[in-house]
């Protein structure tokens, strides 16, 4: 059984790829330039989290901005709560 190997033309990608993708390169470089990546002047972006209860699983909604008294929750560890009838009875409130 013979294996075929490829021919040994070499052929030039650079030369129809650069002509090919000039308008394109030309027209996302204006959008990339145009963009803010998330640089000093950016506002801040404030994200949902779900505070669970780790004793009772009490669930509240809160953004990153919420103070966390005013949900009821009370941070006992990373990413770990309890809910203020639960910090009560175990001590931590």
């Amino acid at each position: 059984m013979t294996t075929s190997r490829p021919s040994a033309t070499h052929y030039d990608r650079t030369a129809s790829a650069s002509s090919s993708t000039s308008s394109y390169s030309s027209s996302t470089d204006s959008v990339v330039s145009s963009r803010s990546f998330g640089g000093m002047d950016s506002p801040p972006v404030a994200s949902v989290e779900v505070l669970r209860c780790l004793r009772c699983a009490k669930c509240v909604e809160a953004t990153t901005t919420d103070d966390l008294a005013s949900t009821g929750m009370v941070q006992i560890g990373y990413n770990i709560y309890y809910c203020s009838s639960c910090a009560k009875m175990v001590g931590y409130k």
